[in-house]
């Protein structure tokens, strides 16, 4: 048996360390094990917030994704590399991964990263923009499928609005 007043200490600095944002069991591990407490107190602590539900992996592995692509707009590999890194099981992963993606398709969110990185390539030669894009996009973690996919939509839908936007209007024509 721990401790109790080692499990008191414990409890407080996992309490604070989660009021920032929400942690998964490992981190949270992770910040007590630097914090010098032994590996019962530890445990105690991690069981003691599970019962609460103040740690939940799913529930982090959830928030944490959909933030990740509602603001960074990343794709799977990214964000699977990010989740693990977190101390997430796999299967939780996947099964994370698959009800993100059913919500936001990976398809859709790469064509707006690319839309938005396109027009900040302004002024760049356009083989040059697309060498760019496509590792940009590979930096965010999108299948080569999926990059070259967006990036074929999004040149035609260029190369037809500057086709549309180079026509004589027909006041220039009197």
């Amino acid at each position: 048996m721990p401790d109790p007043e080692s499990f008191k200490k414990a409890k407080a600095h996992a309490i604070r360390f989660l009021s920032y944002r929400d942690r998964s069991n490992w981190e949270l591990a992770q910040y007590l094990k630097k914090k010098e407490y032994s590996h019962p107190v530890i445990q105690q602590t991690l069981d003691y917030l599970a019962e609460l539900n103040y740690i939940n992996d799913q529930r982090f592995a959830l928030q944490w994704s959909q933030f990740q692509i509602n603001k960074k707009k990343i794709g799977r590999s990214r964000l699977y590399f990010e989740l693990s890194g977190k101390g997430i099981d796999k299967a939780l992963i996947e099964k994370t991964l698959n009800t993100i993606y059913e919500d936001n398709p990976e398809k859709d969110i790469a064509a707006q990263c690319a839309r938005k990185k396109w027009v900040s390539l302004k002024g760049v030669e356009k083989e040059k923009k697309k060498q760019r894009l496509v590792q940009f996009m590979q930096r965010r973690g999108f299948s080569s499928d999926i990059i070259y996919q967006s990036l074929k939509t999004l040149t035609e839908s260029v190369d037809s609005e500057n086709y549309f936007t180079q026509l004589p209007s027909a006041h220039d024509q009197d």
